[in-house]
């Protein structure tokens, strides 16, 4: 048997193992467990953030609560005062300030009632994220197993041609092996093409009836396509 028939089984054992591997870091396993971690990991932003304005909210109601109670008794204050005013100038002073003091009073409270709004729709929020955040890991733990699964599946039958093309490689000498790989890298991992019908497999062009029977007759070493030198079967 020609040694180049040999040389054809062996690359097609090679371009199963690019396969696999190529399969390998494409497992579409692969790709649910990044999005189910890149939803996670969303989730979790999404608490953190919501986490941190409430400590600002906090923050800003409890401020709140002290200008409302400062004003509150700025107004008493003035209230009181404005019992033992006697001139109307003097009067109507005070009531002006008082009905500046009740309208400011109003809008930190109108403020106040806002942030506590927000506040009540983070808590929700909240309360949603974490819960999704719970069925996420577990999808997440679920989906890595499922990952783990895929890839030692891969390695298996990676494995199964490995061992076939060591058995069928031992069997070739070294400078067979040496000009296998280096046409190999030479033509794009097609060292040797088959030829369908006239048609080199490497190239795809067309090759006469005489092209044809003269490189049946050619050494191994010789029977190359006159196009793109690769070796060739038939």
């Amino acid at each position: 048997m020609s040694i180049l028939v040999h040389l054809y089984d062996l690359q097609m054992l090679d371009t199963t193992l690019e396969q696999l591997r190529h399969q390998f870091i494409t497992l579409p396993e692969r790709e649910a467990l990044a999005l189910v971690q890149k939803n996670a990991a969303d989730c979790t932003a999404k608490i953190s953030s919501g986490e941190m304005r409430q400590q600002e909210l906090e923050k800003l109601l409890s401020a709140a609560e002290a200008t409302s109670a400062t004003l509150h008794k700025k107004r008493e204050r003035l209230e009181q005062q404005m019992k033992t005013v006697i001139a109307p100038r003097e009067a109507e002073a005070l009531q002006h300030e008082i009905s500046t003091v009740g309208s400011e009073i109003d809008a930190v409270d109108e403020e106040s009632l806002a942030f506590m709004e927000e506040s009540e729709h983070i808590d929700s929020t909240l309360v949603a994220a974490r819960s999704a955040l719970i069925e996420l890991q577990a999808s997440e733990i679920a989906a890595t197993a499922s990952l783990q699964q895929a890839e030692e599946y891969k390695k298996a039958e990676a494995r199964d041609v490995e061992e076939k093309r060591h058995r069928l490689a031992d069997t070739l000498d070294e400078k067979w092996s040496a000009a296998y790989e280096l046409r190999r890298s030479q033509h794009k991992g097609i060292a040797v093409a088959k030829v369908k019908n006239h048609v080199c497999g490497g190239c795809h062009l067309d090759l006469s009836t005489s092209e044809v029977d003269l490189l049946k007759k050619e050494t191994d070493e010789n029977r190359e396509c006159p196009n793109c030198a690769r070796w060739l079967v038939f």
